[in-house]
């Protein structure tokens, strides 16, 4: 029987894609019985080990999430970095925090990880200091909002990456609202001369090098 590629590629990571499996799938049940209204949507595992190599790049010290939801993300970009690295994670979502604070205090995650409450657009200009890595992954609709917040929260070197771009696209069924937005920051940050950014197509999301 062939494999599938989903197959072939979790045996080759042995395990790398593992790690919080079962945050992931937490995020998914709650997702379900929550219905339509819940836009609590986990990255895919097989990205897991993309973190591993983006810390190990930038020796990350701090890292930034916009986007938590249940935590799972926050939490393998917390392992990647290792013990002596801090994530800053927002969700805007009362009840979405409040999971994630608690999945993190079970896996001995809570020193590592801070969760702020609010939107992005309106946390990101209470921030200080710097980031190596950041990674978008709520509303693309403020996404443009973001950059000069980019900017100042990175040094060269730092990374950021962009997820929801599937809209733009045709993804997830071409009808969400917000293309606009999506097309917007990505001709702004493609263009802009702070970062060098590609756009990875079929998952759909970009890689920018602040420089």
């Amino acid at each position: 029987m062939r494999k599938s590629v989903k197959q072939l590629l979790t045996e080759i990571y042995d395990g790398r894609a593992e790690v919080h499996l079962s945050l992931y799938q937490l995020s998914n049940q709650h997702r379900r019985k929550h219905g339509r209204g819940c836009d609590m949507f986990p990255s895919d595992p097989l990205q897991a080990p993309l973190w591993t190599v983006l810390a190990s790049l930038t020796h990350a010290r701090r890292m930034l999430e916009v986007g938590c939801g249940h935590g799972y993300t926050a939490a393998v970009m917390a392992s990647a970095g290792g013990p002596d690295c801090h994530v800053d994670t927002i969700e805007g979502e009362p009840h979405h925090a409040d999971l994630a604070e608690q999945a993190f205090l079970e896996r001995g995650l809570s020193r590592r990880i801070r969760v702020l409450r609010g939107r992005g657009q309106n946390v990101l200009p209470t921030l200080k200091g710097r980031y190596d890595i950041v990674f978008l992954d709520g509303d693309w609709r403020e996404y443009p909002r973001y950059i000069p917040h980019l900017r100042r929260l990175t040094r060269p070197g730092s990374i950021v990456v962009t997820a929801n771009l599937n809209p733009l696209f045709g993804g997830w069924g071409g009808r969400l609202p917000g293309k606009p937005a999506i097309e917007s920051y990505l001709t702004s940050i493609v263009g802009d001369p702070h970062f060098r950014t590609y756009v990875i197509r079929g998952e759909w999301h970009s890689i920018s090098v602040r420089v």
